[in-house]
């Protein structure tokens, strides 16, 4: 399974390289919205990793009082 995934990253990586030194000038530009798409689902990723940890946290803090 870990080979099948590393040949397709390698082969995803040749494509996109070989395609962007190649590009025609009317042709999409697809590694640069793969840049940008990347960045915003960095910066997503994060806020949601941010707002499960709150959760977590004040799920914890309401456990513990006593009532």
């Amino acid at each position: 399974m870990i080979k099948k995934l590393l040949i397709l990253i390698v082969l995803s990586a040749t494509f996109l390289l070989g395609y962007d030194m190649g590009r025609a000038k009317d042709s999409p530009d697809i590694v640069g919205w793969l840049k940008v798409k990347s960045a915003q689902a960095y910066v997503m990723g994060k806020d949601v990793i941010a707002a499960v940890s709150e959760k977590n946290e004040s799920m914890v803090d309401t456990e513990e009082s006593p009532q």
